[in-house]
């Protein structure tokens, strides 16, 4: 029932409720088609979800309020141990990821296991956020890197 949420022709209230249904806690109506969830995702109030991103919910993830995510981001619980020559993916195992309040995540960014965002950060479209990120920076590249620090006029203006 959950990946019917996502199709193009279900109304995002009808979507959100549907969510609701999954047990998925999601306290926003503004997911957009096209996304995937597994396994346990909170999302916060005023937060917006673009088309195609995937919330791969090994372990947990919490998003905050007032989040941005752009297209097709990627939110990666799972990992595997290294194996042996004759299979490299040895066990699986999960780490929890915790965005912050008022984050904006750039378009096709992948945030990996046990990372926490800290409030305010934007991410930039494409990076590879392998570390924790510092609240209030701008994190870019590949691997992501802290960029420069945000000011609080910048996390308050609207245009």
């Amino acid at each position: 029932m959950c990946n019917v949420a996502g199709w193009w022709i279900v109304p995002r209230t009808l979507r959100w409720a549907i969510y609701q249904a999954c047990g998925l806690k999601i306290d926003t109506r503004s997911v957009s088609p096209g996304c995937f969830f597994s396994g346990p995702v909170t999302i916060g109030r005023g937060t917006f979800v673009n088309t195609g991103c995937m919330f791969d919910g090994f372990a947990p993830i919490e998003v905050g309020q007032r989040c941005s995510f752009g297209m097709r981001v990627a939110l990666i619980t799972s990992t595997h141990a290294p194996g042996g020559a004759t299979q490299r993916a040895g066990e699986l195992s999960g780490k929890p990821i915790r965005i912050g309040d008022g984050t904006w995540i750039g378009a096709c960014a992948t945030i990996l296991p046990g990372v926490t965002i800290g409030d305010g950060c934007v991410i930039g479209a494409g990076a590879v956020v392998t570390a924790d990120c510092d609240a209030g920076w701008l994190y870019a590249g590949v691997p992501a890197r802290p960029i420069r620090r945000l000011d609080a006029a910048e996390s308050t203006s609207s245009g």
